[in-house]
Formats: C-alpha cells, structure tokens, sequence
C-alpha cells in the first residue's frame, strides 16, 4: 500500500511541504537545545518541495536564475485547494488558520514554536514567477495576497504558486482606496462586494473548492476608520483580515534602495514589535520590487538564524 501511494504521488507530480516549514504542531514547545542546525536539513539534502536532490543555492534562485521552475499551471486534483482551503493537501502541515494568526497579532501574542510568514502583496505579477524561483531555492514557503483583477489578467502564476504549496489569501478586487474607503472611512457595501467580486475570480481561477481564511485590506486594516462593519462582513464570509507586525519597507514613500537598506528596515521594525515569536512580515510581490527579491536569501536567514520556521496563513 505504501508502495503504491507513494508511486502515485510521484505521477501526479504532488508537490510535497518545503523541508524548513513549520508544522502546525504549534501546541507543543520547542526543544531548548535546539539550534537552527537542528531546525533546519542542510542544504544537500532530499528537498521535499521539488522531490529531487538539491545542488542550488539559494543566492542562484533569488537572482533569477531558473530553479527547475515551469510556469505551466499543473491542472491534476493535488493542484487544487483543499475543500474550503487556501492551500492544496500537502501545504497542510504548515498551515496555519488566519483567524489564529489574527489572534496572534491582535493580541501580540504567538506560538511556542516561532513561526515567521512571509507574505506578499499586489500579485500575481510580472515578478511572481521570480519570487516563486526564490523561495522554491530557499525552500520556504509564503502567503499571498492576490488583487482579483490581477488574479483575473494574470492567472498562471497563482497557479503555479498553489501547486507549489503557497498560500493564496485576497487583497480586494480593485484595491482603489477611493471606492473602498472614501474620506478614508470604510464602506462595507463596497468592501463586501469587492471581496464578493474577488472571490468569484479566484474560484474560476484556482478551482471552486478554493476559500481565502485571510484577507488583506488595501493599505492595510491599521490605515483606516469605521471599518468594524467591513470586519464583520468578513467574519461572516469565514474570513479574519490580516496586517503584519514586520516589513521589508518596499512600498514605503521612500523604499530601500538596496538589500542592506531593506535588512536594515526588517530589523527596526521587528525589534520594534518585540521580536515577535509569529512574525508575519509584509512583502509586496510587483513589477518594481527588485531589492525585495534580491534580499529574499537574507531574509530567510534573518529568521532562521533566530529560531524561526516558516508557516503559510491558511
């Protein structure tokens, strides 16, 4: 039987849990002795997120250069999001619920086991495959908050990224602060049928069984007023709207302008949170976010050298 199960995942090209995920066994504390050597397999082991040996290093995925990458959508069931899920079966062990992760934030608490994730906005864009390069390198994975109308012009890489074992959250339909928040003020109407018009996209893309556990308001929930009737709208869609308490800082008014300058904005702002044990740092995933995908390696290795795993909001 085991033999059997295990050729069938080999022909349907199941893309298994990337090897530093955390798994959602969150409950139970880490070992003390633990090190990141310990966490983490070295590099030249079986990886798990492709199924083959890797040689790559990371540096070679983040600066472009292919990492066995398609951008051919996979269209077999293991493709598509578990019934009511963000995320296909095997993403299942490192996914964490959006209303925990909220939780998590709202109250500045978080899990025994540290747990960072890496999320990105605005997608899917001319730079997601590059992104998806990356992190199938680094072996992490990351949630995304995808925009319908580019989900909707732009479908392949989304694609692509959930049958690589990311997460796929929304960030609205139109994300025009205008209709969504005039005089800054939140407008559940328009909120709720623009989430309502986002999700409609996102099931013809990514399959009709796919349901988002998160969403991120433009400009994030931490901008605006009046928006406690958008929140409960949510809440009665089976969603929970997710900010981050970290940042890369490239969609600041003055972004970095190269990958020590983004370093230098991760580390403020995280010791500025506390050093939070779910570090949910915001990452934006479009045309003009060069230094972020040049920095992605340090990144990782900032979280890692801490302790941290990497979990995906499901």
């Amino acid at each position: 039987m085991l033999l059997g199960a295990a050729a069938l995942l080999s022909a349907c090209a199941i893309q298994p849990p990337p090897r530093n995920a955390a798994p959602y066994s969150l409950r139970t504390a880490p070992d003390a002795d633990a090190t990141p050597s310990d966490a983490y397999p070295s590099p030249d082991s079986h990886d798990p997120l492709t199924g083959d040996q890797s040689g790559s290093s990371a540096e070679e995925g983040a600066t472009g250069a292919p990492a066995a990458a398609t951008e051919k959508p996979r269209t077999d069931a293991t493709s598509v999001p578990t019934s009511g899920s963000n995320h296909i079966p095997a993403a299942d062990a490192y996914a964490v619920p959006a209303a925990i992760v909220h939780a998590w934030l709202a109250t500045r608490t978080g899990p025994a086991t540290k747990t960072a994730f890496l999320t990105f906005d605005d997608g899917p864009s001319s730079l997601t495959p590059q992104v998806l390069d990356a992190l199938k390198a680094l072996h992490v994975p990351a949630t995304f908050f995808a925009i319908g109308r580019s989900l909707e012009l732009n479908p392949a890489p989304a694609q692509r990224a959930m049958a690589e074992g990311h997460a796929i959250c929304l960030h609205s339909y139109s994300h025009d602060y205008a209709y969504l928040y005039p005089g800054r003020v939140g407008n559940v109407v328009n909120i709720a049928t623009d989430f309502d018009h986002a999700l409609s996209v996102a099931k013809r893309v990514l399959g009709p069984t796919y349901a988002p556990g998160g969403y991120r308001y433009p400009g994030g929930h931490m901008s605006w007023t009046g928006l406690e009737d958008a929140d409960v709208a949510l809440a009665q869609r089976g969603v929970s709207w997710i900010d981050w308490n970290c940042m890369s800082g490239d969609a600041d008014a003055h972004p970095p302008a190269s990958p020590d300058e983004a370093m230098a904005r991760l580390t403020k702002t995280f010791v500025e949170d506390g050093s939070p044990s779910a570090a949910v740092m915001l990452n934006h995933d479009k045309a003009g976010a060069h230094v972020t995908l040049a920095t992605l390696p340090r990144f990782v290795q900032f979280f890692r050298d801490r302790g941290y795993r990497f979990g995906i909001i499901g």
